[in-house]
């Protein structure tokens, strides 16, 4: 396929042909410097979007950076326990819902699942929610490409290394400061880009899955039938959700060191293969393996890869997938869609697979807010960086996060385990 005017790829298209490139770091290695594209010039990072460039990252690394990385980031991430994050899910979810419930209807999207892994994210790297909301938002931007993906690339990285500068100078307890105390020794770039990847890969796909898994619930009358009558746990919904719908249905790439046949097609060293998560979970031989909702093989799934570059959170991902889920149906238990399944729309991006909106319509309720440990409030977070390449004249994110009060981080001690 053309990826540019100009500029070709391959998709896998198979599951057993995506599983084995996954597999294969050494015939087919992960860094995007092979790209033969790249290298003779065809593709530059104007013309083509971000998620096929080099980071310094546990993802788009090979050996031996990648597991250096690969380990930085697990270490810092073992901080956050199940039990916590589903206490913070609860409360997050309550806190996001409270004032919609009084109106009988809101947008899953902007309202709920964009909001959610936010405010976690915000949480667990210790930033004001302001700044949060606009990480996400230009990584969001780098993941649907377009004219201004480079740009956001850039301006994403100038504010990842602030991040990392200032928990150098001023550590704490949260994920960036752990990642810049850890053994391993990386520099501040390094840091940066290990940071870009958790947000990348933490707020964008599990929105997507949230907001993908509620919208199969009320689309899908047999599926939601079997969770309401408890035929079905919501775990074993998420399970066919990610096989049903993956969060993320294209990812660039992986690299073949030589020319080669590959089911049937001639590559030639350095092209680039997408591997390609939701055609393997729609290829028919392999479909069946999914079984029914509850099945053993509804785990064997592609959505959080396999082989060496598998991400190293996947449970916990899940985790709040089923939390935020779980917390949702039971605030809100009859919800309905309001528009007709087939005018949802969903997002204009080559990689991401996930809804534009999600209107929803229920019976007015109230949800009380989670009690605060203050009346006063938390105070303010003290990791504020102010990097030159931020410029607060740029446009919000279409998402954007309205400024509650910051309730938040009086809270975090019963979902954070610092030290280990």
């Amino acid at each position: 396929m053309e990826i540019a005017p100009g500029v070709a790829a391959w998709v896998l298209l198979s599951y057993d042909l995506n599983q084995r490139v996954l597999r294969d770091p050494a015939g087919f290695p992960r860094d995007p410097r092979r790209w033969r594209e790249a290298r003779e010039g065809r593709a530059t990072p104007e013309t083509v979007p971000g998620p096929f460039w080099y980071f310094r990252n546990a993802l788009a690394s090979d050996e031996p950076d990648h597991s250096r990385y690969r380990a930085v980031i697990a270490d810092a991430l073992a901080a956050i326990t199940a039990s916590g994050a589903r206490l913070a899910v609860r409360e997050i979810t309550a806190e996001l819902l409270a004032e919609k419930a009084l109106s009988g209807r809101c947008d899953l999207v902007a309202d709920f699942a964009f909001h959610l892994p936010l405010l976690l994210l915000n949480g667990y790297f210790g930033l004001p929610r302001e700044q949060g909301a606009r990480l996400v938002g230009l990584m969001r931007r780098v993941w649907d490409g377009g004219k201004d993906a480079e740009a956001a690339r850039l301006e994403l990285f100038g504010y990842a290394q602030a991040v990392t500068v200032d928990r150098r100078a001023r550590p704490g307890t949260d994920i960036v400061s752990r990642m810049v105390a850890h053994p391993h020794g990386l520099d501040d770039e390094e840091v940066a880009h290990q940071l870009i990847l958790v947000i990348s890969a933490a707020h964008d796909p599990l929105m997507n899955l949230i907001a993908n898994a509620v919208h199969t619930l009320l689309a899908d009358r047999e599926f939601r039938s079997d969770v309401a009558g408890a035929r079905t746990r919501i775990e074993e919904a998420i399970d066919a959700v990610l096989w049903r719908s993956p969060p993320i249905t294209l990812l660039p790439g992986r690299y073949p060191t030589r020319d080669m046949e590959l089911a049937g097609a001639r590559l030639r060293e350095g092209d680039c293969l997408i591997i390609g998560y939701g055609p393997a979970h729609a290829d028919p031989v392999v479909a069946p393996k999914a079984g029914p909702v509850g099945s053993s093989g509804a785990r064997t799934h592609l959505a959080f890869g396999t082989g060496p570059h598998r991400c190293p959170a996947r449970d916990l991902a899940r985790q709040i997938g089923v939390d935020a889920v779980g917390a949702l149906l039971d605030l809100l238990p009859d919800l309905h869609l309001a528009v007709a399944p087939q005018a949802l729309q969903r997002r204009h991006s080559p990689f991401a697979h996930g809804l534009d909106a999600l209107p929803v319509v229920f019976t007015p309720t109230t949800i009380a807010p989670p009690a605060s440990p203050s009346t006063t409030g938390a105070p303010s977070c003290p990791h504020a960086p102010t990097p030159s390449s931020s410029s607060p004249d740029r446009p919000a994110p279409r998402h954007t996060t309205s400024r509650r009060s910051a309730r938040w981080h009086a809270w975090w001690s019963k979902v954070w385990r610092p030290g280990r």
